[in-house]
Parts: structure tokens; C-alpha cells; sequence
């Protein structure tokens, strides 16, 4: 006996309406196993992986290493390092550093690294770190404007399959704190450990030097309001914010003090211009590398005009990296009035400083994270301290040129001038 059925839309659609109805039934049931340690049956799991695979492949294309910055840059590479160990190897492990069985439950399981981070391009480890992957356990990064700091996590991704447990050691806890300084075990020490896996006990940073800002010497005032701001999310870090966040005021003010009274690296001298290196933020909330256009030779290719530079300079265009960190002083003692920009001194020399502790100093701190926050408050994504309001007009004023000239020349400076 021959059945026939003529496919007409009504039938197409009470077919489909009729699935729907079934779909919400078998929900409605309770029968669809959640459970983690049954786990996928495979076609399952295969579909699931495919997809995610093919979706982080899509939506990560038009990202791309920004130009100039490396990921094999070791400043880089350490920015990513101490947050890797904080917030990652809890769930991915590391080496010398065993996944725990409480994580290896879970569903899906949370693989080590090491073994994985070839099978993913840049782009793609890029777009995870910073997005996450629902229904994994994969978080995304606390704050979508810090491109950089995705890159410096990604930089040492890179690395992590190259390192060995005491590699990994170096890089994840740095150097060692100095005799008589070690932490004690109490919550205090154990808090100031985790800080000085980048910041170092001394808060001149962990080598390589300008791989994070030195806070050695900045007043506990300062310290303090912005461990808050990092820890309420009103400025933007994820790396500092989950670090800030699981303190109480009371620790964080404990954090501050300590800081506060450390020395500040001593030098004979200003360091000498070096080829820039990092990540720091750009136009359109991008990454970008300070002095993004300095080539081999050091020369800055610039679109001069009158509020820009002096076009009548010995350093006339284009001109090289110490052109450049002229501008940068010019900016900082004089300022540029016809650009409404006032001179960084007048609140951050050491005489304003000394009137008002909410202003930090600003000398001896690295190119990119001087111009990453000019930047941010140039994109108004930058909040801070009780003054921190006070940059945004300034640093909208300001073009990239003048905030990386500005940035470069005090980073030539000795700290806390």
C-alpha cells in the first residue's frame, strides 16, 4: 500500500509549530540529562566544538597584531604573566601546577594551555581572551576598552608552551622579595605577594623594567583611590580590577601605605630613547604600539601644523624620536595654551604634588602606560582618583603625536622627579 501526502505551507507549518510544541515538552519533562559528569554523548560534543570553533574564526577576522607591537616582546609577555597566574591556573593549570579534580568535573573541562594554544591564531586567542565562550566557564575580560591588555595576555600565552616549571616561576612570581621583607603568611603578606608578582615588593616592577607602571614612592592617597576605583570597576583594568576587587578598603589601604613608602628606582641619569615597546591604547579603542609609526631609524613620520610643533624646529619634519621627546618637554613645562592644554607640570612637578597627594608623579613611568591613559581619557573611559575628571578636557585636546611626545619624554625622566 502506497501512502502519498501533498506538502502544501499549512502542513509545513502546523509540522512546525507541532515540533516546537514537542521541543517544549521533552524541557518541560525533566528527562534532558544536565548533568556535568555524563558529560556530551559525542555528536554532541563534536557539534558543540565546531561550532564554537567556526564562531571565534568569524567574528575575530579584522583583528590583527597591531602594527609594530611583537608578541614576543618579554615587557609584554610579563604584563600578561602574573594575571595568568591569578585568575587562570585555577582552571587551566600550568607548568608544575596540576588542573585540581574540582575543575576537571566540570563540563565541559577547562584544558591546559600548553598543549592547545597552537591550534588557535592570534586573532582567534585575541577574540577568547577578551569575549569569553558562553557556557564554558570562560569569562570575558572585565573591561572592553583595554585592547592592550588582551594582547599583553596574549603575548604570554605565546610563551606559556615554551616555558618550563621554573620558567613559568620566573615569570608568574617574579623575583623574590628582599631579606627581611618576605611575606609572613598572615592576609596582609599574602596580599602583598600577589601585588608584587608584577609590582615587585619594592613597587618598581618586576624585570624586564616598564613592563607596569612603578607606584614605588606615589603618595598613599593616590594608591588608595584608585585601588578603590580599580576594585568598583570605575576604571578600567582587567588586570587590576579583579586584583583590587577581593580586597576590603581597610587591606587596600594597608596595600597603599606600603607602596607609598618604598623608594622610587634611583638613576644618575635620564635613560637614554630606546625603540619603543608594548601595547598601549589607540584610535577607536584599538591597540597600538607608542610612537606607532617610529621606524627602524627612529623617524617619526608626523602631520606637522601650527598646534602641533614649532614647524620652524631644528627637528623639522619629519623628524627623529628625540624631535619628538622635545615636543614632549615643551608640553609638560609649558603646555600648548592655544590647544587648551596646560603644562603637566603645574600639577604633577613636584611642587603640586607636594600641595595636593591626589596627583601622581608622572616621571620615570613607561611610554605605553602614560599614553594608554591619555588615551583612555581622550575616549572619555577613564576615571581614577578624586581629580581624575580634571585630564579628560586636557587629553581630548590633545592628538596622538602630542600624547606620545608627551608620554615619551617623561618616560625619560628619573622616577618621581
Amino acid at each position: 500500500m502506497r501512502l502519498s501526502v501533498t506538502l502544501t505551507w499549512k502542513r509545513l507549518l502546523l509540522a512546525g509549530i507541532g515540533a516546537g510544541i514537542a521541543a517544549l515538552a521533552v524541557g518541560w519533562s525533566g528527562l534532558v540529562s544536565i548533568a556535568a559528569n555524563t558529560g556530551h554523548f559525542a555528536p554532541v560534543g563534536w557539534f558543540l566544538h565546531w561550532t564554537m570553533g567556526n564562531a571565534v574564526d568569524t567574528q575575530s577576522i579584522g583583528i590583527s597584531v597591531p602594527k609594530g607591537v611583537s608578541l614576543s616582546d618579554p615587557a609584554l609577555v610579563r604584563r600578561g604573566a602574573g594575571h595568568f597566574q591569578t585568575n587562570c591556573v585555577t582552571c587551566h593549570g600550568a607548568p608544575g601546577q596540576p588542573q585540581s579534580a574540582a575543575m576537571t568535573a566540570m563540563m565541559p573541562p577547562p584544558p591546559p594551555l600548553e598543549g592547545k594554544i597552537g591550534d588557535w591564531r592570534d586573532r582567534e586567542l585575541f577574540w577568547i581572551v577578551r569575549h569569553g565562550i558562553k557556557y564554558s566557564g570562560m569569562p570575558a575580560w572585565t573591561t572592553q576598552s583595554r585592547p592592550d591588555e588582551v594582547w599583553a595576555m596574549v603575548a604570554f600565552l605565546r610563551a606559556l608552551p615554551t616555558l618550563d616549571e621554573d620558567g613559568y616561576r620566573a615569570l608568574a612570581f617574579g623575583e623574590g622579595p628582599p631579606a627581611g621583607a618576605g611575606p609572613g603568611g598572615g592576609p596582609f603578606e599574602t596580599a602583598l605577594a600577589d601585588c608584587a608578582r608584577c609590582h615587585g615588593m619594592d613597587g618598581a616592577g618586576q624585570p624586564p623594567a616598564g613592563s607596569v607602571p612603578v607606584i614605588a614612592g606615589q603618595s598613599s592617597a593616590y594608591l588608595l583611590a584608585n585601588l578603590k576605583a580599580f576594585a568598583a570597576g570605575s576604571r578600567d583594568s582587567g588586570i587590576m580590577q579583579p586584583a583590587a576587587s577581593i580586597h576590603d578598603d581597610a587591606m587596600l589601604a594597608r596595600l597603599a601605605e606600603w607602596y607609598a613608602g618604598q623608594t622610587p628606582p634611583a638613576r644618575n641619569e635620564a635613560a637614554a630613547i630606546d625603540r619603543p615597546f608594548g601595547a598601549t591604547v589607540g584610535e577607536e579603542g584599538k591597540a597600538r604600539l607608542p610612537r606607532g609609526s617610529v621606524a627602524a631609524d627612529r623617524t617619526l613620520e608626523v602631520q606637522l601644523s601650527d598646534d602641533t610643533v614649532n614647524v620652524a624646529s631644528a627637528f623639522g619634519p619629519p623628524y627623529e624620536a628625540e624631535g619628538l621627546a622635545e615636543l614632549g618637554q615643551t608640553i609638560a613645562e609649558a603646555g600648548l595654551p592655544d590647544r587648551k592644554i596646560a603644562a603637566c607640570e603645574s600639577c604633577h612637578g613636584a611642587a603640586a604634588r607636594s600641595a595636593n597627594p591626589n596627583y601622581p608623579y608622572l616621571s620615570g613611568q613607561p611610554e605605553w602606560y602614560l599614553a594608554a591613559q591619555l588615551e583612555l581619557w581622550k575616549h572619555r573611559d577613564r576615571a581614577g582618583g578624586p581629580h581624575a575628571h580634571v585630564m579628560e578636557p586636557i587629553a581630548v585636546s590633545m592628538t596622538q603625536e602630542q600624547i606620545d611626545a608627551v608620554s615619551l619624554w617623561y618616560a625619560l625622566q628619573p622616577a618621581a622627579r
